[in-house]
């Protein structure tokens, strides 16, 4: 069996942990080749994991003298399968399926229609054009069964899509330093007797970012041992308006801004209750991630989220957008250590027995057995 998956390279997000992730696992039992249209770090990590990566360059979105590259490509090594990432891949996609006819599948990593929503004209353009390519798309993976109902509500059909749930590699010791020693790179005091509340997340609008600084607010109005970490980067736009918010409010020394971090095992490991804000999520990675640093979880019960967490039982979840009830949730596990530790090791066992880059490998695996015999 041999497949071809094609991303445009760029993502730095759960997209790109979530490929490299699952490429390094089904490597072991198919013919894997990785193409991506940009040379950056996405292309350099994925080889340090063993992955076979071919980069063709792709100058700008709309110059498909790339299309014939790839299709002779796929002629010349007998592919079975084109697997697509993101709308980059599934536009280019749909002028492959016009020069050679090959079974296409793309993953539904999020919602397509919030995917940019940072920026007016990309959100008109691009969302348009990645609907249409999706729609020419012969299957689908949906992430969770929530997002597999999505698209049927959209009138995609419901026998073209199957459901893999995103899976992380099981490592009982993901860090490398202390928590004080990681605290110290950004010049922050650690302190036994504080909680640490942290995100990790693109300062996007999707991902809520002001739920959370709104519940930072409320939580610090009558709790002085807490404090507030963000590990992500954005647009300039979005960045300058949250930290206008945390200047505004006089809370620059109890909400920091660390920036995109690349070791972010460390910062789980310096954390002591990990949170999530999204408007829309498929199966973040990172919860996943988080989870096996063994973290009490809170998040937003969006997408496949609830499939993940059991509220009450592996971490507690609240309304979207409702900061009051994050915040109501923040200060009762910063009150209480033994619910946090008994909240974070149920995530993590059920992390551990069902969500696993083995599991995640298998599904794929299984879900490709279908197609070609279909």
């Amino acid at each position: 069996m041999k497949i071809l998956h094609l991303i445009s390279g760029g993502d730095n997000g759960g997209a790109k942990t979530h490929v490299i992730t699952l490429l390094k696992e089904l490597s072991k039992h198919a013919d894997i080749t990785l193409v991506c249209l940009l040379e950056e770090n996405f292309a350099k990590e994925a080889r340090e994991q063993g992955i076979n990566v071919v980069v063709l360059k792709q100058s700008k979105r709309y110059k498909l003298d790339i299309v014939n590259r790839l299709v002779e490509m796929l002629k010349k090594d007998k592919y079975d399968i084109l697997h697509c990432h993101g709308a980059r891949a599934n536009f280019l996609a749909m002028f492959i399926k016009k020069k050679y006819s090959i079974p296409t599948v793309s993953t539904i990593h999020s919602d397509y229609k919030s995917d940019f929503d940072n920026n007016l004209y990309k959100k008109i353009v691009y969302t348009t054009l990645n609907y249409f390519s999706l729609k020419r798309m012969d299957y689908f993976i949906a992430i969770t069964n929530q997002f597999k109902q999505m698209l049927v509500d959209r009138g995609f059909k419901d026998n073209k899509i199957f459901v893999a749930y995103n899976g992380t590699r099981i490592i009982e010791k993901c860090y490398s330093l202390s928590k004080q020693e990681f605290l110290d790179r950004y010049n922050i005091e650690y302190d036994e007797n504080k909680v640490y509340v942290g995100i990790v997340t693109r300062l996007h609008p999707v991902k809520g970012i002001p739920v959370f600084l709104k519940a930072a607010a409320k939580v610090l109005k009558t709790s002085s041992n807490i404090l507030f970490l963000i590990a992500g980067n954005g647009d300039e736009k979005h960045t300058e308006k949250y930290k206008e918010f945390v200047i505004n409010n006089d809370l620059g020394d109890k909400i920091r801004f660390l920036g995109f971090v690349k070791d972010i095992d460390n910062f789980y490991n310096a954390i002591d209750i990990n949170t999530l804000t999204s408007h829309s999520e498929s199966f973040p990675y990172a919860l996943l991630e988080g989870s096996l640093n063994k973290k009490a979880t809170i998040s937003s019960a969006v997408g496949g989220i609830p499939e993940m967490i059991i509220h009450g039982e592996s971490g507690l979840l609240f309304e979207d957008n409702n900061y009051e009830q994050l915040a109501e949730y923040i200060i009762k596990l910063a009150g209480d250590k033994e619910l946090r530790n008994r909240y974070s090791e149920n995530l993590h066992n059920r992390i551990k027995n069902n969500f696993s880059d083995v599991d995640m490998a298998q599904s794929h695996i299984e879900i490709y057995n279908k197609i070609l015999k279909n």
